[in-house]
């Protein structure tokens, strides 16, 4: 059977939560994400805020981190660009990993609730180099839709063909090491796939609902204000 990999990132731990509340809604993301993936994928779970399972409070968190492989490392470069913070976990991941043993890498923030298979589906039958989208973001309770950014591609889930993500990877590097110019993670992945001509598949909706809580201030929150669907 030809084998996908889904690279899972998050930040357990931030100065904003000082009380780890986001390990628990990290739980329900993961538990829901393992309901819904196919069997033909494999699933890394890479977090760049704590070195052991055993620094996680929350027992639903350390059960779901003890039956999945996972990446954990305490170097979060990503403080003030959320973004970065990801990409280099990409790398790390890279470094350990042998993308060519799979078909395709999926790329996925981590603290979204996948609602169902489909992105999963779509990454499997697509015959693109990538998969990418630009969904609007609407809010749950009252429908309103987020304004859209331009030249930008959505990373809160994306995939490509494992020598593309290694390329993927390469460009990320150089921009980590020389630094980003201010540009998010979502500009850079524009740039390269058009500085680079990449062929890819587009699609219109994620079926992710997240919980954007610095919507209601600085610090962490589960307001039904702040839900999101993708």
């Amino acid at each position: 059977m030809t084998k996908h990999l889904l690279l899972c990132f998050s930040s357990f731990h931030v100065d904003t939560d000082p009380n780890n509340k986001r390990e628990e809604e990290y739980a329900i993301c993961y538990e829901q994400l393992l309901r819904v993936l196919p069997s033909d994928f494999n699933c890394r779970f890479i977090d760049n805020t704590t070195n052991n399972i055993s620094d996680i409070k929350n027992e639903r968190l350390k059960n779901v981190l003890a039956g999945t492989p996972s990446i954990l490392y305490d170097n979060n470069v990503g403080k003030t660009n959320k973004g970065l913070g990801e990409l280099d976990m990409l790398v790390r991941a890279k470094k350990l990993l042998d993308f060519l043993d799979y078909k395709t890498i999926s790329y996925h923030s981590g603290r979204k609730i996948v609602t169902c298979p489909y992105v999963f589906d779509k990454t499997r039958e697509t015959k693109k180099d990538a998969m990418l989208s630009n969904p609007p973001i609407y809010s749950l309770m009252t429908g309103t839709p987020y304004p859209m950014g331009k030249n930008l591609y959505n990373d809160m889930f994306f995939s490509m063909g494992s020598e593309v993500m290694l390329q993927y990877c390469v460009y990320c590097e150089t921009i980590l090491k020389n630094g980003s110019s201010g540009l998010g993670s979502e500009q850079i992945l524009y740039n390269f796939i058009n500085e680079n001509q990449i062929d890819f598949e587009w699609i219109e909706h994620l079926g992710f609902i997240r919980n954007d809580w610095e919507l209601s201030g600085n610090g962490y929150t589960r307001q039904e204000g702040n839900a999101q669907w993708i």
